[in-house]
Formats: C-alpha cells, sequence, structure tokens
C-alpha cells in the first residue's frame, strides 16, 4: 500500500513537472495538488533535480524509516521522474513546434499565393487598360445598376465627357434618355444607331452602338459593356448615295418605257408586217429588257429601304396564286435552258397576310437566282408547306444548280456580293436582288436563309408569319 502511494505521488509529480517545464517559456508557475497539500513554486534560482529531490524525500520520510532506504528510493524515482518529464517535455515541445511550423508554412505560402495574384490581377487590369487607350472605337462598360465601370478616351471624347466626372456615377448622367436607351437598352449582339447632341444642339453626330451583355462564372449579368463608333461622314455618304440611286433608277425608267412600247408597237404589226427571224430577235430584246427592269427596280427598292422609305401593304391573299404568277413571269428564260420549273403545295392551305406584289418579287428573284446558276436541262422546284408548330408558312426554291462552298453561305443575300460562278450565256447581275429579297421578307416579319453544297445545287427558304 505505500508503494503504491508513492507511485501516485510520482505520477502527480511528473505532471506537475511537465506543465512547470511548459511554462518556463512565459514565467512563473504556481501549481496546488489539493490531496499532497503540497505547493510547487518554479524558480530561476532553483534546479529541477534539487526540487524534485526535496520534494520526494519529505514524501518518503513519513513511509521509510531508513534514511539509507529513503536516499536509494528518492535518487531512484528522481532519476526515473526526470526521465519521464523529459520525455514528455520534448515530446510536447515536438508536438507543438511542428504544428506552429505547419501554420507557419501554410501563411507564408498562403500570403505568396495572395501576392502572385494581386500582380498578376494587376498586370491584367494595366495590359487591359492599355489596349482600351489605344482602340478607335469607344468603349463603355457599365455594371448592374448602370454605374460606369470604365471609359476609354475614344469614348470620352465621343460622348465628349471626362473618366473623373463618369467614373462611378450614372451613365445617364448628362446624357439625354433616349440616348441612354440605344446604348444599353437595344437588342445585344445588334448594332444600334444613336444620336450625340452637342451643347446648345449645334454639334450633332450619329454614332453606332454595338452592346454585349456581361456575366460571371455563374452566368448571372454583372453589367454591360458597349462599343461605340463615329458613323457621322458614314452616314451622310450613304444618305447622298441612295438620293443618287434613287434619281438615277428613276431617270432610268423613262427611256426603258419608250423602248418598251416601241417593241410592243413592232410585236404587234401596227408599224407593218415583220419576220419570224425579226420576231425572234424582238422576243429577245423583250426579255432582256424586262429583266433590266427587274434590275432598276431592284435598285430602286435597295434605297428606299435603306432609307427606311418602302412601305408593306399586306392583305390576305392565296399563295397558290403568287407562285403560279412569279413562275409564268420566268418560265420562257427557264425554257432558253430547258429548266423545267415544278410547284409543289400543300394541300387546303389557309390565305397568307402579305404584300402580294412584294412576295411575287422575292420569288422571281429567287427563281432568277437559280435559273442563272443552273446548267442546261436541270430543274426548279417551288415547295409551299404550312408548318403548324411555328405557326408559318415556308416557301422554298430547290435548284440542281452548281451550288455555293460553304464559306460563302453567310454572304449570299450581302449587297454587291455575287454568290456564285454563273453558267455560260448568262447575264452579269448586280448582286442585290437577294439583298432586296431578304429586307422585304424581314419587313413581312419572316426569316430567310440558304442550304447549298457546292455542286450539288441550292435551296433558299423564307418564312411568312400566318396571321
Amino acid at each position: 500500500m505505500p508503494f503504491v502511494y508513492i507511485i501516485t505521488i510520482a505520477i502527480s509529480i511528473i505532471s506537475a513537472f511537465v506543465l512547470i517545464r511548459l511554462a518556463k517559456m512565459t514565467g512563473h508557475v504556481k501549481i496546488e495538488d489539493n490531496q499532497s497539500k503540497m505547493i510547487i513554486r518554479d524558480s530561476a534560482d532553483d534546479s529541477s533535480d534539487e526540487f524534485l529531490s526535496g520534494v520526494l524525500d519529505k514524501e518518503i520520510k513519513g513511509l521509510v524509516d531508513s534514511k539509507e532506504k529513503q536516499k536509494e528510493i528518492t535518487e531512484k524515482l528522481t532519476m526515473v521522474l526526470n526521465k519521464q518529464i523529459d520525455e514528455k517535455v520534448n515530446s510536447s515541445t515536438n508536438s507543438l513546434t511542428k504544428k506552429y511550423e505547419k501554420i507557419i508554412n501554410e501563411k507564408v505560402k498562403s500570403e505568396d499565393i495572395a501576392w502572385k495574384t494581386y500582380n498578376k490581377v494587376l498586370n491584367d487590369k494595366r495590359k487591359t487598360e492599355s489596349v482600351l487607350r489605344s482602340v478607335s472605337e469607344g468603349v463603355v462598360v457599365v455594371d448592374v445598376k448602370g454605374n460606369v465601370l470604365m471609359l476609354n478616351p475614344a469614348a470620352e471624347k465621343l460622348l465628349a465627357t471626362s473618366k473623373k466626372d463618369k467614373v462611378g456615377k450614372s451613365i445617364s448622367d448628362n446624357i439625354r434618355e433616349e440616348q441612354v436607351i440605344s446604348l444599353f437598352k437595344g437588342e445585344t449582339g445588334s448594332d444600334q444607331d444613336i444620336e450625340v447632341i452637342g451643347e446648345g444642339d449645334e454639334t450633332r453626330k450619329i454614332l453606332k452602338a454595338s452592346s454585349a451583355v456581361i456575366e460571371n462564372e455563374d452566368g448571372q449579368t454583372i453589367g454591360m459593356v458597349s462599343v461605340l463608333s463615329d458613323v457621322t461622314k458614314q452616314r451622310e455618304l450613304d444618305r447622298m448615295k441612295s438620293q443618287f440611286v434613287a434619281n438615277v433608277t428613276h431617270e432610268l425608267r423613262t427611256p426603258l418605257i419608250a423602248i418598251q412600247k416601241s417593241i410592243d408597237i413592232l410585236f404587234n404589226k401596227k408599224a407593218g408586217n415583220i419576220s419570224e427571224t425579226q420576231e425572234q430577235f424582238l422576243s429577245l430584246a423583250a426579255r432582256n429588257l424586262k429583266r433590266l427592269r427587274v434590275l432598276i427596280d431592284d435598285l430602286l427598292d435597295l434605297a428606299k429601304l435603306e432609307g427606311g422609305q418602302m412601305q408593306i401593304k399586306c392583305k390576305a391573299h392565296k399563295i397558290e396564286d403568287i407562285v403560279n404568277e412569279s413562275v409564268e413571269t420566268v418560265n420562257p428564260w427557264a425554257g432558253t435552258k430547258n429548266i423545267k420549273i415544278y410547284i409543289e403545295i400543300q394541300d387546303n392551305l389557309p390565305k397568307v397576310y402579305m404584300d402580294d406584289s412584294r412576295i411575287i418579287q422575292v420569288l422571281n428573284n429567287l427563281l432568277s437566282n437559280s435559273i442563272k446558276f443552273t446548267p442546261l436541262e436541270g430543274s426548279i422546284r417551288v415547295i409551299v408547306s404550312f408548318v403548324e408548330s411555328k405557326r408559318e408558312f415556308e416557301i422554298s426554291v430547290k435548284d440542281t444548280g452548281i451550288g455555293i462552298e460553304q464559306d460563302k453561305l453567310n454572304k449570299a443575300f450581302d449587297k454587291f456580293y455575287q454568290i456564285g460562278e454563273k453558267t455560260p450565256a448568262d447575264i452579269s447581275g448586280t448582286g442585290i436582288g437577294l439583298s432586296v429579297a431578304k429586307e422585304i421578307v424581314e419587313l413581312h416579319g419572316g426569316r430567310i436563309w440558304v442550304e447549298s453544297e457546292k455542286g450539288k445545287g441550292s435551296e433558299f427558304i423564307f418564312t411568312l408569319p400566318y396571321r
């Protein structure tokens, strides 16, 4: 029983000395053991061995009578306890050292990563600002609240403002409401023309604004960017060009009408009989005169479309009548190349709400284009159907012509662009027929596109909404 008591005391002392050793780094320590009623005080003047021996000697004295035995037990216990204390202290020290080294290393690593990230962002920002300063177009970036985040020098000049007066403030400050709407409320991805009026309404310039939404990684809208270009001179040149084309085409119509009437008089033999050969030449002249009138009409219509002057007068019409009239118009030309035109119209179609003369013009342009690029003895199909799921009519003109290369399909409806090499004996066109057709279809609220493969023919398709 006394030996067990000694071991218990020894364990208590080990724990106490572990705490004492660890606490030396922070100052003096006081520990009180209620069981033994002993007070251990760590002092800078006392050595651990002497202090430990004194405590053991005091506790063992009451249990062992022989002083030699007391001394022997005290020395052995002191040696064992010191060893245990050293091991525990070293273990705790090593554990704490590793723990704090890890924390310090992680902190240093995090700070290094943060610093590198900061430098990268700073460099990217400088590069972006450098690029924006050198861009000739104006660039304006706003957040979701409409406050300006970025404004390059070109935008400052175009909007007659300064970065220091706009950044951080609403884009609508000192800019008219209709200009703001054109800048940032229009359809993204499309160009908008806006008129900027200077002080006193004396200076006016037209800007082309192309806007796009800015999204974060989660797909949330965080702002919008708008690119501005000064197109004042370009728009004025376009207006002058349209006016010139309108005047020229109008003046050309007068002699054409005179030529047409002269040919009609000869055909009707009012000026005397004509031979079969003369009649053939007159037929050729009449046919080409008609095509020339179509080209002039296209030029005039293009001028009207660019000036926003073309009006669509829609009424309900049978699509079969429109298709038949258009095919009859181009059949003589198709006949000169032995090209067959087939009509396929879905049964029981409702009437189409449209401007019949304009849709005939579209069909004439599409059919003429197919005849031009279809070799001798080819074929053309005009197919009409109603797409119930989309509530729209779909009209297509499909030929067995030379086809269009894939990289040219997106240019098919560009103004003055020839989409392919015409077949021999065909006259050159102006390259505006398809462009005019596209504008007319879109004025009706429809769409037009082309599907083709080089050497395998083309199919031009347009839609008209059901009303």
